[in-house]
Protein backbone atom coordinates (compact mmCIF):
# COMPACT_ATOMS: atom_id res chain seq x y z
CA UNK A 1 0.00 0.00 0.00
CA UNK A 2 1.50 3.46 -0.93
CA UNK A 3 1.48 6.15 2.03
CA UNK A 4 3.13 9.29 1.99
CA UNK A 5 6.79 9.13 3.10
CA UNK A 6 5.77 11.74 5.62
CA UNK A 7 3.26 9.34 7.37
CA UNK A 8 5.74 6.79 7.15
CA UNK A 9 5.56 6.22 10.46
CA UNK A 10 1.73 7.20 11.03
CA UNK A 11 0.28 4.74 8.64
CA UNK A 12 -0.67 0.82 10.08
CA UNK A 13 0.38 -2.30 7.58
CA UNK A 14 -2.53 -3.13 5.31
CA UNK A 15 -3.83 0.33 4.69
CA UNK A 16 -2.77 3.23 2.19
CA UNK A 17 -3.28 6.97 2.66
CA UNK A 18 -3.90 9.36 -0.83
CA UNK A 19 -4.45 12.53 -0.62
CA UNK A 20 -8.09 13.13 -1.35
CA UNK A 21 -8.99 17.34 -2.06
CA UNK A 22 -10.85 16.22 -4.97
CA UNK A 23 -13.82 14.79 -2.04
CA UNK A 24 -14.39 18.61 -1.63
CA UNK A 25 -15.72 18.69 -4.53
CA UNK A 26 -18.93 16.44 -4.17
CA UNK A 27 -22.19 18.31 -3.39
CA UNK A 28 -22.79 16.35 -0.15
CA UNK A 29 -19.18 16.62 1.20
CA UNK A 30 -19.88 19.65 3.61
CA UNK A 31 -22.38 18.33 5.68
CA UNK A 32 -20.95 14.86 5.95
CA UNK A 33 -17.86 15.40 6.61
CA UNK A 34 -18.75 18.46 9.45
CA UNK A 35 -21.57 16.56 11.23
CA UNK A 36 -19.21 13.45 11.50
CA UNK A 37 -15.85 14.67 12.97
CA UNK A 38 -17.98 16.65 15.03
CA UNK A 39 -19.55 13.55 16.43
CA UNK A 40 -23.06 14.83 16.65
CA UNK A 41 -25.68 14.18 13.92
CA UNK A 42 -25.04 16.01 10.45
CA UNK A 43 -26.57 19.65 10.18
CA UNK A 44 -29.82 19.33 6.85
CA UNK A 45 -27.92 18.82 4.13
CA UNK A 46 -30.36 21.26 2.37
CA UNK A 47 -28.85 24.02 4.14
CA UNK A 48 -25.44 23.34 2.00
CA UNK A 49 -27.65 23.65 -1.31
CA UNK A 50 -27.18 19.23 -1.10
CA UNK A 51 -29.81 16.37 -0.57
CA UNK A 52 -29.86 13.67 1.66
CA UNK A 53 -28.37 11.19 -1.16
CA UNK A 54 -25.46 14.16 -2.03
CA UNK A 55 -24.85 13.43 1.63
CA UNK A 56 -25.00 9.52 1.56
CA UNK A 57 -22.64 9.56 -1.82
CA UNK A 58 -19.85 11.70 -0.11
CA UNK A 59 -20.19 9.67 3.35
CA UNK A 60 -19.84 6.53 1.50
CA UNK A 61 -16.26 8.25 -0.40
CA UNK A 62 -15.06 9.42 3.45
CA UNK A 63 -16.05 6.47 5.88
CA UNK A 64 -16.02 3.26 3.85
CA UNK A 65 -12.37 3.61 1.96
CA UNK A 66 -11.00 1.14 4.08
CA UNK A 67 -8.15 -0.06 2.18
CA UNK A 68 -6.47 3.52 1.31
CA UNK A 69 -7.84 5.97 3.41
CA UNK A 70 -8.68 9.79 2.50
CA UNK A 71 -6.37 12.55 3.40
CA UNK A 72 -6.20 16.27 3.19
CA UNK A 73 -3.57 18.61 3.06
CA UNK A 74 -2.92 22.01 4.02
CA UNK A 75 0.44 22.97 3.37
CA UNK A 76 2.08 25.58 5.57
CA UNK A 77 5.14 27.78 5.37
CA UNK A 78 8.74 26.08 5.47
CA UNK A 79 7.91 23.23 4.00
CA UNK A 80 5.33 22.10 6.61
CA UNK A 81 2.03 20.36 6.11
CA UNK A 82 -0.75 19.82 8.28
CA UNK A 83 -2.67 16.59 7.44
CA UNK A 84 -6.36 15.13 7.89
CA UNK A 85 -6.42 11.95 7.83
CA UNK A 86 -9.70 9.28 7.85
CA UNK A 87 -8.55 6.43 9.65
CA UNK A 88 -10.82 4.07 8.50
CA UNK A 89 -10.63 0.89 10.34
CA UNK A 90 -13.23 -1.15 9.68
CA UNK A 91 -14.41 -1.67 13.65
CA UNK A 92 -12.19 1.83 14.67
CA UNK A 93 -12.81 4.19 12.29
CA UNK A 94 -11.39 8.31 13.03
CA UNK A 95 -10.32 11.73 11.65
CA UNK A 96 -6.44 12.67 13.28
CA UNK A 97 -5.02 15.73 12.75
CA UNK A 98 -1.37 15.35 11.87
CA UNK A 99 1.36 18.29 11.45
CA UNK A 100 4.47 16.85 9.14
CA UNK A 101 8.23 19.06 9.66
CA UNK A 102 11.43 18.15 8.32
CA UNK A 103 12.03 19.58 11.99
CA UNK A 104 9.95 16.46 13.53
CA UNK A 105 11.25 12.57 14.02
CA UNK A 106 7.89 11.75 12.85
CA UNK A 107 4.21 13.39 12.60
CA UNK A 108 2.70 15.23 15.03
CA UNK A 109 -0.60 14.43 16.20
CA UNK A 110 -3.02 17.09 17.15
CA UNK A 111 -6.26 15.95 17.35
CA UNK A 112 -8.21 12.42 17.10
CA UNK A 113 -12.14 12.56 16.74
CA UNK A 114 -13.35 8.89 17.41
CA UNK A 115 -14.61 7.01 20.27
CA UNK A 116 -11.42 8.14 22.61
CA UNK A 117 -11.44 11.33 21.06
CA UNK A 118 -8.77 14.04 22.06
CA UNK A 119 -8.58 17.46 21.28
CA UNK A 120 -8.63 20.58 20.94
CA UNK A 121 -5.82 21.45 18.89
CA UNK A 122 -6.56 24.82 18.01
CA UNK A 123 -7.26 28.43 19.59
CA UNK A 124 -9.00 30.85 17.50
CA UNK A 125 -5.79 32.65 16.54
CA UNK A 126 -3.84 29.42 15.74
CA UNK A 127 -7.09 28.63 13.48
CA UNK A 128 -6.76 31.55 11.67
CA UNK A 129 -2.85 31.64 11.22
CA UNK A 130 -3.24 28.22 9.60
CA UNK A 131 -6.39 29.15 7.53
CA UNK A 132 -4.65 32.24 6.35
CA UNK A 133 -1.19 31.88 5.80
CA UNK A 134 -0.94 30.04 2.68
CA UNK A 135 2.24 29.15 1.21
CA UNK A 136 3.64 29.97 -2.93
CA UNK A 137 3.68 26.59 -3.13
CA UNK A 138 2.79 23.47 -1.99
CA UNK A 139 -0.10 20.63 -2.90
CA UNK A 140 -3.01 20.66 -1.17
CA UNK A 141 -6.11 22.63 -0.07
CA UNK A 142 -5.39 26.39 -0.39
CA UNK A 143 -8.20 28.92 -0.19
CA UNK A 144 -8.85 30.21 3.11
CA UNK A 145 -12.00 29.21 3.62
CA UNK A 146 -12.29 25.74 2.74
CA UNK A 147 -8.72 25.29 5.21
CA UNK A 148 -10.79 27.49 7.90
CA UNK A 149 -13.97 25.10 7.64
CA UNK A 150 -11.59 21.80 7.62
CA UNK A 151 -9.89 22.43 10.36
CA UNK A 152 -12.92 23.91 12.29
CA UNK A 153 -13.73 20.57 13.79
CA UNK A 154 -10.55 20.36 15.42
CA UNK A 155 -10.82 23.84 17.11
CA UNK A 156 -12.00 24.85 20.14
CA UNK A 157 -11.05 28.44 22.80
CA UNK A 158 -12.90 29.95 25.25
CA UNK A 159 -11.60 33.70 24.67
CA UNK A 160 -12.52 33.09 21.26
CA UNK A 161 -14.11 37.03 20.06
CA UNK A 162 -17.60 35.76 19.16
CA UNK A 163 -18.70 38.44 16.70
CA UNK A 164 -15.90 38.25 14.75
CA UNK A 165 -15.68 34.28 14.46
CA UNK A 166 -19.61 34.09 13.53
CA UNK A 167 -18.66 36.55 10.80
CA UNK A 168 -15.54 34.31 9.42
CA UNK A 169 -16.88 31.52 9.88
CA UNK A 170 -20.02 32.39 7.98
CA UNK A 171 -18.21 33.83 4.87
CA UNK A 172 -16.51 30.49 4.91
CA UNK A 173 -19.96 28.37 4.70
CA UNK A 174 -21.18 30.84 2.11
CA UNK A 175 -18.52 29.84 0.54
CA UNK A 176 -19.90 26.24 0.34
CA UNK A 177 -23.06 26.62 -0.76
CA UNK A 178 -24.93 28.00 2.60
CA UNK A 179 -27.57 30.51 2.12
CA UNK A 180 -26.24 34.03 3.90
CA UNK A 181 -29.61 33.91 6.16
CA UNK A 182 -29.05 30.58 7.36
CA UNK A 183 -25.08 30.61 7.81
CA UNK A 184 -25.10 33.01 10.92
CA UNK A 185 -26.98 30.20 12.77
CA UNK A 186 -25.13 27.73 11.84
CA UNK A 187 -21.83 29.43 12.38
CA UNK A 188 -22.91 29.51 15.94
CA UNK A 189 -23.23 25.98 16.61
CA UNK A 190 -19.58 25.39 15.31
CA UNK A 191 -18.43 27.58 18.03
CA UNK A 192 -19.22 24.88 20.61
CA UNK A 193 -18.26 21.28 19.91
CA UNK A 194 -19.76 18.82 21.05
CA UNK A 195 -16.69 16.09 22.22
CA UNK A 196 -15.23 19.15 24.63
CA UNK A 197 -15.47 22.55 26.49
CA UNK A 198 -13.37 24.99 24.91
CA UNK A 199 -10.73 25.49 27.23
CA UNK A 200 -8.72 28.84 28.29
CA UNK A 201 -5.06 28.35 26.77
CA UNK A 202 -2.87 29.49 29.88
CA UNK A 203 -1.47 31.80 27.36
CA UNK A 204 -1.71 33.25 23.71
CA UNK A 205 -1.10 30.46 21.36
CA UNK A 206 -0.46 27.72 23.29
CA UNK A 207 -2.27 25.01 22.07
CA UNK A 208 -0.84 21.79 21.15
CA UNK A 209 0.02 23.36 17.68
CA UNK A 210 1.72 26.34 18.56
CA UNK A 211 2.68 26.46 22.77
CA UNK A 212 1.21 23.39 24.25
CA UNK A 213 -0.27 20.36 24.85
CA UNK A 214 2.76 18.09 24.32
CA UNK A 215 6.38 17.21 24.46
CA UNK A 216 7.29 20.64 22.77
CA UNK A 217 5.72 23.78 22.05
CA UNK A 218 6.23 25.97 19.14
CA UNK A 219 6.70 29.50 18.95
CA UNK A 220 5.73 31.66 15.94
CA UNK A 221 8.63 31.80 13.43
CA UNK A 222 9.20 33.09 10.03
CA UNK A 223 5.74 33.22 8.11
CA UNK A 224 3.53 33.77 11.10
CA UNK A 225 3.47 30.07 11.74
CA UNK A 226 5.01 27.89 14.52
CA UNK A 227 8.95 26.81 14.92
CA UNK A 228 9.32 24.08 17.76
CA UNK A 229 11.44 24.80 21.11
CA UNK A 230 11.21 23.03 24.50
CA UNK A 231 8.78 24.60 26.54
CA UNK A 232 5.10 22.24 27.09
CA UNK A 233 2.28 24.33 27.77
CA UNK A 234 -1.44 23.13 28.31
CA UNK A 235 -4.91 24.72 28.47
CA UNK A 236 -6.29 25.86 31.71
CA UNK A 237 -9.15 24.46 33.56
CA UNK A 238 -10.16 27.64 34.69
CA UNK A 239 -10.82 30.82 34.23
CA UNK A 240 -8.22 33.58 33.22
Amino acid sequence: MDVPTSLAGYAMPGHGIAPAERLLGLPGFWPAYLGAVRGEPVPEPELFGADAADMDAAAEALWDATSVWPAYRIPLPEGRVLWIVHRNFPDDAGTDYLLTDQALSRERQLASIDGHFSGPAFSWPDLLTLADEVPADGEGVRDPDLRLLLLLPAYGDADTPVEEALVRISTALVGVGVAPDAAPGLAERFLDHPLWESPYWSAPGSSPLSGGGGDSSLDRGSGGLPRIIPAPLTPSTGTP
